[in-house]
């Protein structure tokens, strides 16, 4: 008795569970024809059951039909969303082509699209406080919704254009704009549709107070840093402008940014912003190794202390140790609210330096003050620097001493300054000095510069510089090596060594000139991965008479692209001197 309930029992189980996962085992293939468009049929796909369920292990043919059955009425439903109302199955008189072949399912839908339905009529209205609002006018709005009279119905459009108007609506301060109405009216039968919005936009919210419990700044100077004022239309671009203003000032690691809108039930119209705020630690270590063909092996230590007071100063020490120069130089910085307290310092600085290069040696000393404004894509600035130099030129030792008033001015403008696709630097500088105002001697000089990158085509990139720099004064002598000119070495004539070119004296030996011009062109082409390489053409001089020869040089090189710029090995060769040698130039630095 007990064996025959047993092997009853485990045949029932058998048929009951085994068979099912062996013999009703499929595979359904789906197929939908006549639709061109990539975004509807891939709309189709997503909400057809049956494709979705197609790999299931295991799907019962009952469950087939089931879902085939279905899928005539789920194609239509996701061809509705484009304005597609009178679609139809032509396959199977609208119910699609179902065959079994073994254990295999083949299906297949042919769809006929019908007529597209299209706006027939569009109607925005607005109310509220804000209909005078400038980017609120009925007509503008109506003007830029993305379905016009005659355009395709797109539900995907047609919430892209609310979206867009909500947007507006809050960009202008109503924060509790909404739709009071939003309706879709379609004729199916005539292929056509009518759209009507009604927004009623809500009062207008205004900032109120910004305050910090964590003052790591003084309370006044916090303020200077708010890119609105208590009064002006609240705004979410200025809330997130203030988040960025503060994190670039380096004072803080974490920045908070919590404004506190009223409730709908509350009169108030005034949103008041609270700030989280955590100090930057204080001080910050730098350490250097490198090398360059103009500097040789060099190595530098840096210190900086981010905030020494809630006035913001700032503090910093740098040193480098070169084979042809080493210089230790300190800077003290006071945040000086004058056009922008995010960009504009009041810097006092020294150095200290001394370097060699062919037959010249100078060691000086500078201290100076100067205001900056150091924005993105402007940086100008004007100051006063005293200068003592001594020096050795061809053998002979001499000293100067200059106070020199000066400026300057830099203009970028690219997305990416590391790493620049297209692009452009302009830069200016002038200075002088008057004897016998605390100066030797007296002279006048500027110089101007510029580099450009354009991106023709795919993986190339043109590269172009040049610089002009005058000095007016009775004579180059009169002046020290520091403010001569000299060309020659990796950022200007590449074939030839650092301040290599410039009016020599009678024993040959380069003493630098009144006059620079310099000019470059390099093209580059990137290979694989971060590497590329580049050909280019240099010329340039420094001299003392406008009839002087411009050096040439040009050559190849290989550049290697990083996050923090590339580094660029070069084969140059000098065509202006007689024989063949190649000069290697090493550089590391930013696009721009």
């Amino acid at each position: 008795m007990y064996s025959q309930y047993f092997w009853r029992s485990f045949v029932a189980f058998f048929f009951l569970f085994l068979l099912p996962t062996t013999s009703f085992a499929t595979s359904v293939n789906v197929s939908v024809l006549g639709i061109t468009n990539e975004e509807y049929l891939t709309n189709i796909l997503a909400n057809l059951k049956i494709a979705q369920q197609q790999d299931t292990a295991d799907l019962s043919a009952g469950r087939i039909r089931l879902l085939h059955k279905k899928a005539p009425e789920e194609i239509k439903a996701a061809l509705a969303p484009f304005g597609y109302y009178s679609v139809q199955i032509k396959n199977n008189n609208g119910r699609g082509l179902l065959e079994k072949k073994g254990k295999h399912w083949q299906v297949k839908y042919e769809v006929d699209l019908g007529v597209a339905t299209k706006v027939e009529h569009l109607h925005i209205e607005v109310t509220g406080p804000g209909k005078k609002a400038k980017k609120l006018q009925t007509q503008a709005l109506q003007a830029s919704f993305p379905l016009q009279p005659g355009s395709q119905l797109n539900d995907i459009r047609y919430e892209a254009g609310k979206k867009r108007i909500l947007q507006l609506a809050l960009e202008e301060g109503y924060i509790r704009a909404r739709f009071s109405a939003s309706r879709v009216e379609v004729r199916a039968k005539e292929q056509k549709a009518d759209i009507s919005l009604h927004l009623d936009t809500g009062p207008l919210y205004v900032f109120g107070s910004t305050s910090s419990s964590m003052y790591i700044l003084k309370p006044e100077l916090l303020q200077r840093y708010l890119p609105y004022q208590p009064g002006e239309i609240y705004s979410i671009k200025s809330l997130n402008q203030l988040q960025s203003d503060l994190y670039s000032t380096g004072y803080f690691s974490k920045v908070t940014v919590e404004p506190h809108p009223p409730q709908p039930e509350e009169q108030r119209e005034e949103v008041p912003v609270e700030l989280h705020l955590q100090a930057a630690p204080k001080n910050r270590w730098s350490f250097g190794l490198g090398y360059g063909t103009d500097t040789g092996a060099r190595s530098s230590i840096g210190w900086k202390n981010r905030m020494i007071n809630k006035h913001g100063h700032r503090t910093s020490l740098n040193a480098q140790l070169a084979e042809k120069g080493s210089k230790a130089e300190a800077d003290y910085e006071i945040p000086m609210p004058i056009l922008d307290l995010r960009y504009d310092t009041l810097n006092f600085d020294s150095q200290y330096s001394e370097e060699s290069w062919a037959n010249t040696e100078i060691s000086q000393f500078t201290f100076g003050a100067s205001i900056k404004h150091n924005a993105p894509k402007y940086q100008f600035g004007t100051g006063l620097e005293y200068l003592h130099e001594t020096y050795t030129v061809s053998g002979e030792d001499n000293s100067t001493y200059l106070l020199m008033p000066n400026a300057f001015l830099t203009m970028i403008f690219a997305e990416n300054r590391v790493t620049t696709d297209n692009g452009i630097r302009i830069t200016g500088s002038v200075r002088g000095a008057k004897a016998p105002f605390l100066s030797s001697t007296s002279f006048f000089q500027f110089r101007v510069g510029g580099k450009i990158i354009i991106s023709p085509a795919d993986k190339w990139r043109f590269i172009g510089r040049g610089s002009f720099g005058a000095t007016a004064m009775e004579s180059i002598d009169e002046l020290p090596p520091s403010l001569r000119f000299y060309a020659g070495g990796d950022q200007s004539v590449r074939g030839y060594g650092y301040k290599q070119l410039g009016p020599k004296d009678d024993s040959g030996r380069v003493v630098g000139g009144q006059y620079l011009t310099e000019a470059s062109a390099e093209l580059e082409r990137k290979l694989f991965g971060i590497w590329s390489a580049a050909v280019f053409y240099d010329i340039g001089n420094a001299y003392d008479t406008i009839d002087a020869k411009l050096q040439q040089g040009v050559g190849v090189g290989v550049r290697m692209s990083l996050p923090f710029g590339q580094i660029r090995l070069d084969l140059a060769e000098a065509l202006s001197e007689p024989g063949f040698s190649l000069r290697i130039h090493l550089t590391l630095g930013a696009d721009l």
